[in-house]
C-alpha cells in the first residue's frame, strides 16, 4: 500500500506572469486571418529608410489595417519604429534612442556590444528575408499587457512581398515604463528570429530553452521573475519535452526550466555546441544527440538530463551546480523519520523528478525500487556541514538499488524518469552499522565504467567519477592532445563500487584533453575541455 505520495501537480499551480508572445501567437494563429491585400498597400517605401519614413506594418493580431509607424532610428543593425498612435504620449525618442544603443552598442554584461552582436555570436546569422541586413523593431499597441514582444514567422513569410520584413514587435507601454524588460524581450526574441532561419520547425522546448538563455547572455537574466522559483518550487517538475510524445498537450511548457536547461547547456558544453544545436536540423532530443556527435562530444541528451536534475538540487555544489541557478535549489519534500518504508512516490512525467529529503545524521542506507516498465535516474546527495557528495545509484535489471552513506546530518535523494511509463516508486530508509566504504551502493555495477567528469567545460579542477564492477588494478590519467601524459591520477588496486578523482588544470594550457581510465585490459575515455 503507497503511504506517502508526490504527484504531478496542475499546470495552474506554476502560472508565469509573462506571456511570451511568439508561442501566443502560434496558439491563436486560427483566430488571425492573411491581411487584405488593398488595405496594407499604403505607406510602403520607395528608395532607402531613413528617420521619418512612414510605413505601414503587417500586425498578426490584427485582422485588418495593420500599424501605421514611422521610423525613430536607423543603424548599422536595425530600424526602430513605432506605431503613430503611440508616439510622445506613450514613447519618445530618449526612448527609442536608449533601445537602440542597448541594441547596436553596449549592454551591462559587455559596454562595447549590443544584443544583436552577442546574440549573432551564440546562435548564428538572422535571416534575410527582405534583403534588408538590419532588423524592423516595431513598438506599438499590444493586445495583451501581457505580451512583452514577439516575433512573427507569417511576417518573414507574407504573399505580399512589401510586407514581407524581419520584424521584432514590442510593446510601447513596455519600452517607456519597464525598459529592462522591454530590453530582455528583445533579445528573447532576436533568438528565435534567428533560430527560425536556421531551423524553421525545432522544438519549442529548445526554441523556448535558448531565448531565455538569450536574455541572460545579454544582461538581462530572468526579466519574468516567476518562472525559476516556480519551477524549482515544484514538487515534481512539469515534463518541458512535450511535443516529443503526442499524448502530452502541447499547452504544457515551463519556461523556467526550458531557461535552466539551455543554460546549462552552455555553461557545460559551451558557445559551439549552443550553436552546433541552433544549426542542427533535427529536432529535440534527436537535435542534441546530434550536436554533441557533432562536436565530438561523449554525451547523449539522456546523461546530460541526468546530470541536470542533480544539479538542480546540489545548486551550491561546486562539482554539479550552475550559475543560472544563483544558489536557489530544486525543492525537496519530508521524508518519514528513520527508519521508515517502504513508502510510495511518484514521477508524474517523462524527464519529470521528484526530490525527497531525509533528515537525519549518522549512518543511512537508502533502497529504492522502481516500476518494473520504468527507467529511472537516481541520485543520493549525502550532505556533510557545508559541502556534500553526489552519488549515482546503481540499478539493477528489476530497477532495484541500494547506496550507504556515513557521518551525514541529511540526505537528498533525486529520482528521475526518462521512460514514458513507470511512474510510481518506493524508498525505504534505516541506520546502518559501516562494514565498508563510507560512500558505496549495495548493487555492485557489473561493468567498468568512467562517468561523465563535472564541470566540464571547467576552467580549474575537474571531477572523475568511476566505477568498479570488481577489485582490479586501476590507472586514470589525463592526456594531451598530442597524446602526451599531463598527469596521473590513479594507480593502485582498488575494491569494486564508486571511486572519484580529481585533476587540478590551473597550471595546464586551455584546450581539450582525454581522461583515460585503464582496468585490467578495459580502457574507458572521456573528453574533457579546460577554458582560461
Amino acid at each position: 500500500m503507497l503511504l506517502w505520495l508526490l504527484f504531478f501537480l496542475p499546470l495552474a499551480a506554476f502560472a508565469e506572469e509573462r506571456i511570451c508572445g511568439t508561442r501566443w501567437l502560434e496558439e491563436h494563429r486560427d483566430e488571425f486571418s492573411d491581411p487584405a491585400a488593398k488595405a496594407l498597400t499604403s505607406l510602403q517605401q520607395e528608395g532607402p529608410i531613413k528617420v521619418g519614413t512612414a510605413l505601414n506594418f503587417f500586425v498578426p493580431t490584427r485582422v485588418v489595417g495593420g500599424a501605421n509607424a514611422t521610423c525613430r532610428y536607423v543603424s548599422e543593425n536595425c530600424y526602430i519604429f513605432v506605431e503613430d498612435s503611440q508616439w510622445e504620449w506613450i514613447v519618445a525618442q530618449p526612448d527609442v534612442d536608449q533601445l537602440g544603443r542597448v541594441f547596436d552598442d553596449s549592454t551591462s554584461v559587455d559596454p562595447e556590444r549590443g544584443i544583436f552582436e552577442l546574440a549573432v555570436e551564440a546562435f548564428g546569422e538572422p535571416a534575410d528575408v527582405d534583403g534588408d541586413p538590419r532588423i524592423f523593431v516595431l513598438l506599438l499597441d499590444m493586445p495583451d499587457e501581457n505580451i512583452v514582444g514577439y516575433f512573427s514567422r507569417k511576417a518573414a513569410t507574407l504573399h505580399q512581398l512589401e510586407l514581407r520584413r524581419d520584424t521584432i514587435y514590442l510593446n510601447a507601454l513596455k519600452a517607456n515604463f519597464n525598459k529592462i524588460l522591454a530590453w530582455g524581450t528583445l533579445a528573447h526574441e532576436l533568438q528565435h528570429l534567428i533560430h527560425w532561419g536556421h531551423d524553421p520547425d525545432e522544438e519549442r522546448w529548445i526554441d523556448e530553452g535558448l531565448s531565455g538563455y538569450a536574455e541572460e547572455l545579454t544582461g538581462f537574466t530572468e526579466t519574468d521573475p516567476s518562472m525559476v522559483p516556480s519551477f524549482l518550487d515544484s514538487t515534481t517538475f512539469i515534463n518541458f519535452a512535450t511535443e516529443i510524445w503526442p499524448n502530452f498537450p502541447r499547452s504544457v511548457l515551463h519556461y523556467g526550466a526550458t531557461f535552466l536547461f539551455a543554460s546549462f547547456l552552455a555553461e557545460r558544453y559551451g558557445s559551439s555546441f549552443i550553436r552546433t544545436l541552433v544549426d542542427e536540423p533535427r529536432n529535440g532530443i534527436f537535435g542534441i544527440d546530434d550536436a554533441f556527435e557533432a562536436e565530438n562530444w561523449d554525451q547523449r541528451y539522456e546523461d546530460v538530463w541526468a546530470l541536470w536534475i542533480a544539479a538542480n538540487y546540489a545548486a551550491n555544489d561546486p562539482s554539479f551546480g550552475y550559475s543560472a541557478l544563483q544558489g536557489r535549489r530544486a525543492r525537496a519534500d519530508p521524508a518519514p523519520a528513520v527508519p521508515f518504508g517502504p513508502i510510495g512516490g511518484g514521477v508524474g512525467s517523462q524527464w519529470g523528478t521528484t526530490n525527497v529529503i531525509i533528515r537525519s545524521v549518522g549512518d543511512v542506507e537508502v533502497d529504492f525500487v522502481g516500476a518494473a516498465e520504468g527507467r529511472y535516474a537516481v541520485w543520493v546527495y549525502a550532505m556533510y556541514g557545508g559541502g556534500g557528495e553526489m552519488v549515482r545509484m546503481e540499478l539493477n535489471e528489476t530497477n532495484e538499488g541500494q547506496v550507504q552513506v556515513v557521518g551525514v546530518d541529511s540526505v537528498a535523494v533525486v529520482i528521475g524518469r526518462s521512460s514514458r511509463v513507470g511512474s510510481n516508486f518506493t524508498l525505504a530508509a534505516r541506520h546502518f552499522v559501516p562494514t565498508a566504504v563510507a560512500m558505496e551502493t549495495g548493487v555492485l555495477p557489473s561493468a567498468n565504467t568512467l562517468e561523465p567528469a563535472y564541470p566540464n567545460p571547467f576552467n580549474s579542477a575537474v571531477a572523475l567519477p568511476f566505477r568498479l564492477g570488481r577489485e582490479a588494478d586501476v590507472e586514470l590519467a589525463i592526456y594531451n592532445a598530442l597524446g602526451q601524459r599531463q598527469a596521473l591520477l590513479v594507480s593502485d588496486r582498488l575494491g569494486a563500487g564508486t571511486h572519484q578523482a580529481h585533476w587540478d588544470g590551473r597550471r595546464a594550457a586551455s584546450g581539450v584533453y582525454l581522461a583515460v581510465l585503464r582496468v585490467g585490459g578495459e580502457t574507458r575515455m572521456r573528453r574533457l575541455t579546460l577554458v582560461k
